[in-house]
Parts: C-alpha cells; sequence; structure tokens
C-alpha cells in the first residue's frame, strides 16, 4: 500500500488522480440527488416513496456503497480512474475533522469517557487476544501482530503502523487487510439492521458500531446509514468520539508489539526504543484537527458570543453540509474499491483468529451498551 511522505502530491500525481475523483464526485452527486428526489416524493406522495425511504435503501449512502460494489464487480473499474478512487477513500477524514463543528470543548470532556471505557475494555483488549492466540497456534508473528493491531484497534491504518515491528511481508499485508476489509463490509451492511431490530438509540448505535466495525470509512459509513433512518446525525457524532479515542491507541499498541515481539523475547537486551518518536511518527494526524475545529467552536470563531453553547450557522455549515460532501465522495470511492475476488483471498488461521476475535468483541461490546441504556451514551452527543 503506497504511502505518501510528502505534504502534497506532485503535478503528475494530481493529474493522474483527477479523472477518478471527478467520477467519484459524479457519483456522489448523483446518489444524493437521489435522495433527495425520494425524500421529496415520499412527503408529496406518500405510498412506494414513503416506504422506499424509511427503508433506508434510498439513502445516498447505500447507494454509493452498493452501487459502488455492483459497478465495480461488474463492469469493472477503467484503469484511468483507479488511482483516483483509491484517493477518494481518505476524504472521508476531513469530514471527520468538520464533525468538531458540533462539539464544545466541554462536551468532548463528558464524551470520552464512555469512549474510553469502550476502547479500554474491548478495542485494546481485543488487539492483545489476537496476538495471544496467535502465538498459541502458531501464526507467524509477522502475521499475528499487524492482525491484532488491525482487529482490535483500527483496521488498516493500525496494520500499516504495525508491519514494520514485526517485519511483515507483502503477502502478510494483503491478508491482514483483506480480512479487516472482508469483515468490515459485511458488518457495514448488517449491523445497522441489526441496531434497528434492537431499537438502539443513535448514541448508542455509534458507539457500538466504532467498537464493532475495524476500519474508520467503514464505521463512518454504517453510522451515517443509521443516521439516515432517523434525524440528526447523533450516531455519526458517538462514533466520532469513539473512534477518535480508539485511534489514539495506535502508537500505544505498536510500542506494545515492540515489547512483545522484540524486547521480551530477548530478555530486556534488544535495542533501546524512543517512545517519543514512535508516538509522533505514528498518531494519527487528523485527530489534531478534530480536536483544532472543536477548540475554535468552543471559542465562537464559528459564530457571535451570544451563539456560543449552540451551533452557528458557519458551524453548521461545516459540521452538516460541508461533511456530508465529504463523506459522500470519500464513500463513493469506498463502494467502487469493495472487490469480493480479492476479499475471497483471506483465508487460514490468522484469519479464523481475528474473525472470532471481531465477533466477540461486537457480541460483549452489544451487551454491555445495551445494559448501560441509552442514557448513558446521550453524554456522547450533547453538543449534536
Amino acid at each position: 500500500m503506497a504511502q505518501y511522505e510528502r505534504l502534497f502530491p506532485t503535478a503528475q500525481e494530481f493529474k493522474g488522480w483527477m479523472p477518478g475523483l471527478l467520477a467519484c464526485i459524479a457519483f456522489a452527486v448523483v446518489a444524493m440527488n437521489i435522495e433527495s428526489l425520494v425524500s421529496s416524493l415520499a412527503k408529496e406522495s406518500g405510498g412506494f416513496w414513503k416506504v422506499l425511504k424509511q427503508s433506508g435503501f434510498a439513502s445516498y449512502v447505500i447507494i454509493l456503497l452498493l452501487g459502488g460494489m455492483l459497478i465495480r464487480n461488474t463492469v469493472g473499474i477503467p484503469e484511468v480512474l483507479r488511482d483516483g478512487v483509491n484517493i477518494a477513500r481518505p476524504i472521508i477524514k476531513p469530514g471527520i475533522i468538520l464533525l468538531g463543528a458540533h462539539y464544545m470543548w466541554g462536551d468532548v470532556v463528558k464524551a470520552t469517557g464512555p469512549a474510553f471505557l469502550m476502547v479500554v475494555a474491548f478495542v485494546f483488549g481485543t488487539a492483545l487476544l489476537v496476538m495471544v492466540l496467535g502465538k498459541r497456534f502458531g501464526v507467524p508473528d509477522s502475521l499475528a501482530g499487524i492482525m491484532g493491531a488491525g482487529v482490535g484497534i483500527c483496521g488498516v491504518s493500525a496494520i500499516i503502523a504495525m508491519s514494520p515491528v514485526v517485519r511483515a511481508r507483502p503477502r502478510d499485508l494483503f491478508y491482514a487487510i483483506a480480512t479487516i476489509l472482508l469483515f468490515g463490509t459485511v458488518m457495514l451492511f448488517t449491523l445497522p439492521f441489526v441496531g434497528r431490530a434492537l431499537g438502539m438509540t443513535q448514541p448508542m448505535f455509534g458507539a457500538w458500531v466504532a467498537t464493532a466495525i475495524l476500519n474508520t470509512a467503514q464505521l463512518t459509513a454504517a453510522a451515517a446509514l443509521y443516521d439516515s433512518w432517523y434525524t440528526g446525525n447523533a450516531a455519526l457524532l458517538s462514533a466520532t468520539i469513539v473512534n477518535i479515542v480508539r485511534v489514539v491507541f495506535i502508537p500505544i499498541i505498536v510500542l506494545f508489539g515492540i515489547w512483545y515481539y522484540i524486547i521480551r523475547p530477548a530478555g530486556g537486551k534488544a535495542e533501546k526504543v524512543d517512545v517519543w518518536r514512535v508516538i509522533s511518527e505514528k498518531f494519527p494526524v487528523f485527530v489534531l484537527g478534530f480536536f483544532a475545529i472543536v477548540l475554535l467552536n468552543t471559542f465562537g470563531v464559528f459564530g457571535t458570543a451570544e451563539q456560543l453553547g449552540k451551533r452557528s450557522p458557519l458551524a453548521t455549515l461545516l459540521g452538516k453540509d460541508i461533511m456530508k460532501w465529504y463523506f459522500a465522495i470519500g464513500f463513493a470511492g469506498i463502494g467502487l474499491n469493495i472487490d469480493l475476488e480479492q476479499m475471497k483471498k483471506a483465508g487460514g488461521t490468522a484469519f479464523a483468529i481475528g474473525v472470532v476475535a471481531a465477533l466477540f468483541k461486537a457480541g460483549a461490546s452489544l451487551l454491555v451498551i445495551l445494559l448501560l441504556g441509552p442514557e448513558f451514551w446521550e453524554r456522547m452527543v450533547v453538543g449534536g
């Protein structure tokens, strides 16, 4: 998987991205207009259009994900579009940054308590479980290490961060990433319907999906889909807070991996680790952007002093309208990148361990969220 060390692409790279990016933007425009049309028809005519709207299948999220997957696995993606389609997926992250406009600093402090609980109990715990089971069942460290980081912490980003520690081979990376994306794709289209059947509130579902789904883009899509059945974007807000806390653990799981796979076997005689360097290199930058927006909103940059304590029109524009377009373009990229043939190649003992651990995490976290009840999770969206 390509890693860009430069802050800005070269002119040649940008030129190569443009056709695919424009295709994703066009796809997003079509999907958003279909959703708007169905909403208007449901309001005016009711009947079939109302049922279609309530089903969620006219949501721009579903249109982009299922439509993109259908295109990718039938007619395929022309070579000229592939680079741009690949680069469209991370466009979701600026949208996550803009979600900070929904929060004041006090809101974030209140919300991170439940989020920290979920991350420590289930996310970090699952990563450790996969690594230990990998040792127990003879899975190579190069694969078990990245699978544990991916299943437990944050999907592909954690896999890439952990790979140098365990000296993962290209084949290991492929298996781990395929496992993460296959599991996430199934959960993306399953969990919203499970949550709806269980009557979960939007904040409850957001906390659950951010714990259960392993990839930031996929959990964001699942939360956005759930919100499309209700009013507001409370599922997206609570999912973002849990995910923000989760990805902050990437440097921590890398440090643990260094101890578990290098220092521990060497009996403490391994080369000294520069902890600060690991943290600074592995820390997810978009988290800083999210907190920067929260801070600006807290100091009234997006509105007058009288508007503090509620979202101003500018904050609404950033945290709802512009954010939705970032998400739509990113969802187009996700859908158009779901290659079923590639996902079929995930398998073996590591796959089984990863999936069992992920399913256990999803089930156990669901039980805890339901037992704590909706009131507990409402604090996740006090600013929304």
